[in-house]
């Protein structure tokens, strides 16, 4: 009776390492399957192509490794590039991957998340950059990836850089990278990704010829697949600020970045598409000037997502397969009128929704719009047809001392050249004669209406529709649009009959 409880425990023990061994093994060969679809999406990109991908499943743990190299097509435009005198580099990657199967692959570590799978990435460097890379992570892995794979196939990459301080006292240059840290979450079929990064930041110094500072920057993006399979969402990248002084050579040089970010959105409406991007820079210091705010915004509205959809597929397997730049290019314009007219019968709009830039002289504003309207395919043989379908409109306002900023800068380029004398014009002559000119042409602007001017803002709006350019509301005629006059066209008449007979 005593060994009773004995043997219940044993059996217990065995019950649930078979049972656990079991399970691992199911999970491994259901990871398999996973990496198997996460690999292929690597093979389908344009980018890369896969020399080799070897698997080795075992019960408890796995083992792939893979190497990719960029593909041709992409150096193709490159060939003059003798990459033997590079010391024979090869654009290639190899990486080995240690899948740690569940039910709880991290249970060693203290982990007891329950996995699917847990997945560790090496990459293999050569031995001068496995050497370099030491002096500067020291015994830290130089890139570190986990992929953690859940049941339901969801998952999460934990992407690392490690910090580290880099120093060469002889040649004065120090660096100090205070690291990468980012996780992409995605869905089973990559149908939702959700991306975020941080590095907070980077210092160089080179000795006494300048330094460069970089000051959290960050990426966040969050996409899910909707309509025609195409992925909708949004995402955002900032920079806090970044600086550069170089005081070494004739002219020192010092620049401040502060306040810049990107934003990206891109949204379904029916079986339309609308995407808009966003740059914004808080300020600009160049030397002793100071520019920004600054801001553009642009969109495209209304485009076609199943025609987007197969556009994208389509061109992905160009672009793999076509190895000569000029073929590619020939394919892809035979692709877009064999299967890219939707997007033009069905009224895309572009829009500069607005650029303005402030400047030490004044702010500078431009905001224009084009719609396809009415296309149709027979259009692309008649560009003047083409053209009538076209609506546009654009406004413009530029202070008038940017104008001559700029008309100063042109002309110091192009008139001071040395005389047979050896003789330089005087600076101010020429300016004299820059504002001079640049006064001629803005009274003979406003003259013909092209311009308007409110004090020292100078403006323009023009508005293109049903084949008709008004500039300021004042109708400008385009050089076909103009009459032949009477005895010219009389004078063509009798030719063509003399022909005829």
């Amino acid at each position: 009776m005593k060994q009773k409880p004995l043997v219940i425990a044993l059996a217990v023990v065995i019950g649930a390492a078979a049972a656990y061994t079991g399970t691992s093994w199911w999970a491994g060969k259901q990871a398999e399957t996973t990496l198997a679809k996460q690999h292929q999406l690597i093979a389908d990109l344009p980018y890369f192509v896969v020399k080799s991908r070897v698997y080795e499943r075992g019960v408890f743990s796995s083992t792939e490794r893979t190497t990719i190299a960029v593909a041709p097509n992409l150096l193709a435009p490159y060939q003059m590039l003798k990459l033997e005198e590079m010391g024979g580099a090869k654009l290639e990657l190899t990486y080995t991957q240690t899948i740690k199967h569940g039910p709880l692959p991290l249970l060693m570590s203290g982990d007891f998340s329950p996995l699917k799978a847990a997945v560790t990435t090496d990459i293999a460097f050569s031995a001068d950059t496995q050497a370099l890379l030491k002096k500067v992570f020291g015994d830290q892995r130089p890139l570190q990836i986990e992929n953690r794979i859940k049941f339901n196939d969801d998952g999460v990459f934990a992407i690392k850089v490690p910090s580290f301080t880099y120093e060469e006292t002889l040649a004065k240059v120090k660096s100090v990278w205070q690291g990468l840290d980012a996780t992409i979450s995605y869905g089973g079929d990559f149908n939702k990704i959700d991306i975020v990064a941080v590095a907070p930041g980077l210092h160089f110094e080179a000795g006494p010829k300048g330094t460069l500072d970089i000051k959290d920057l960050r990426f966040e993006s969050h996409n899910t697949r909707g309509q025609a399979g195409l992925m909708l969402g949004e995402g955002k990248l900032s920079l806090a600020s970044a600086t550069f002084k170089q005081t070494e050579g004739e002219q020192p040089v010092d620049v401040k970045l502060a306040g810049l970010s990107y934003q990206v959105k891109t949204v379904a409406e029916g079986e339309f598409i609308n995407s808009s991007g966003d740059v914004v820079v808080s300020s600009l210091a160049l030397n002793s000037k100071t520019y920004g705010p600054a801001k553009l915004s642009v969109s495209a509205n209304h485009l076609h997502g199943p025609t987007l959809a197969k556009l994208s597929l389509a061109a992905n397997k160009i672009q793999r397969e076509v190895k000569d730049p000029g073929e590619q290019a020939t394919q892809m314009l035979a692709l877009f009128r064999k299967d890219g007219l939707p997007l033009l019968k069905n009224n895309p709009e572009l829009s500069l929704n607005e650029l303005s830039v402030k400047l030490p002289e004044g702010e500078v504003k431009l905001k224009a719009n084009v719609t396809l309207k009415g296309f149709e395919e027979k259009d692309l043989d008649s560009p003047l047809l083409l053209l009538e379908k076209l609506q546009a409109n654009a406004d413009l306002q530029v202070p008038k001392q940017v104008i001559e900023t700029v008309a100063l800068w042109q002309a110091r380029g192009a008139i001071a050249i040395d005389t047979e004398e050896g003789e330089q014009p005087e600076t101010e002559e020429l300016d004299n004669l820059a504002r001079n000119l640049m006064e001629s042409q803005i009274r003979k602007l406003l003259e013909q209406k092209l311009i308007r001017a409110d004090g020292d803002l100078l403006s323009s709006s023009a508005v293109w529709k049903n084949g008709r350019l008004e500039v300021n509301g004042t109708h400008i005629p385009l050089p076909w649009q103009l009459a032949i006059p009477p005895a010219e066209a009389a004078l063509e008449e009798e030719a063509e009959e003399a022909a005829v007979e």
